[in-house]
């Protein structure tokens, strides 16, 4: 008989965590489950769709050594349900018993050897930075990705390590956002991650304790490794469109202007444009930026707000929904808008910070 004790908190929490990755329509039954492994050494719970796999620890007091598979949708909602205190669960012959209170259940099992073995090689490229970098970056990237799953190459993340760097990638074809953190790591990979994915991995590290995280990648999957949990992501076996080809290399205007004066001013504007053309027009002179937008049914707007100019004068047309949300990724009081022509795409960068920047497609 195998058994351990655990406060109903730190249950609640590692299967919340692992229940991530399990599969909402599985073809397997066993894919649909929780994986148990118990030991001496303490406890672990799994779960895996086959694209991704978040394995979590368990601290709790146990005794023996067995692992078996549970339902996981009616282990989460039973676990759950139990009051904020100790609870015991034992397993012995295929039936895991749990005691909490006065409650006390009684759940059929799985077998365990019939759950997939997800791993990385151990000869992977792998980094190590810190948990609140990752984080960031990757918060600061997904909104640019394309939701539909059609769009294969585009629905995710590219991530791309190499030359001391490491850089996410994400595009919708209609903007663009990048982020990118110097890493002691010089071996080149290029792989792409699906949204869902990158969705379920930003959970992780939201809701992971530890300050560091080691990345390994042995072109099939990548692996995230805390004291904590274990993430193993399957890579998507697409490439990723060349980013690099609408980047610009060169500026005939910057604007430097407030971000909030920029994004109340878009705020505005878009009361009109969402009426219309979905467009707004911006009109770069020598001290001011002038927003414009027309609707042929309902009106038209236009408001003025000062910048700081180098270079010619502008005019430009973008979706102001996409200046808005990449406004927003940004950290610092001020942006910085470098524009090419009317007609190319508008790079923004956070003023005198490094390592991020967005492409907006014109209009």
């Amino acid at each position: 008989m195998t058994s351990l004790t655990v406060e109903v908190s730190e249950l609640v929490s590692k299967v919340t965590l692992a229940s991530k990755a399990a599969a909402t329509k599985a073809v397997k039954p066993i894919l649909a489950c929780f994986l148990f492994d118990i030991s001496e050494q303490g406890a672990f719970v799994q779960a895996t769709d086959l694209e991704t796999s978040i394995k979590a620890r368990i601290v709790c007091q146990s005794e023996d050594h067995s692992t078996f598979a549970v339902d996981a949708k009616a282990f989460y909602e039973l676990v759950r349900s139990l009051p904020d205190e100790p609870a015991n669960l034992k397993f012995e012959n295929g039936v895991l018993e749990i005691k909490c209170g006065r409650s006390c259940f009684k759940v059929a099992t799985l077998d365990a050897s019939e759950f997939p073995e997800i791993s990385v090689s151990d000869n992977g490229n792998s980094l190590t930075l810190e948990r609140a970098t990752l984080l960031d970056m990757i918060e600061r990237v997904l909104f640019s990705a394309a939701t539909d799953e059609f769009m294969r190459n585009l629905n995710g993340v590219y991530w791309e390590i190499g030359n001391g760097f490491l850089r996410l990638v994400a595009s919708d074809g209609f903007r663009l956002a990048l982020a990118e953190e110097k890493v002691a790591n010089e071996t080149e990979s290029g792989f792409l991650l699906s949204l869902k994915s990158m969705k379920e991995l930003l959970s992780v590290l939201a809701n992971c304790g530890d300050s560091s995280v080691t990345l390994n990648y042995d072109g099939n999957r990548l692996s995230l490794t805390t004291s904590e949990i274990e993430t193993v992501m399957r890579v998507v076996d697409v490439d990723f469109p060349d980013y690099r080809r609408v980047l610009p290399t060169a500026f005939r205007c910057k604007a430097v202007v407030s971000k909030n004066d920029l994004l109340e001013a878009l705020k505005r504007a878009f009361v009109i444009a969402k009426r219309g053309s979905e467009s707004v027009r911006l009109d770069v002179t020598e001290e001011s930026m002038l927003l414009s937008s027309k609707s042929p049914d309902f009106g038209e707007v236009s408001e003025e707000i000062s910048i700081q100019k180098e270079g010619e004068d502008i005019t430009a047309a973008f979706n102001p929904r996409f200046l808005t949300e990449a406004l927003r990724h940004l950290h610092t009081d001020e942006a910085e808008l470098n524009f090419v022509d009317g007609t190319s795409p508008l790079q923004i960068n956070p003023l005198d910070v490094e390592g991020y920047l967005y492409i907006v497609m014109p209009i």
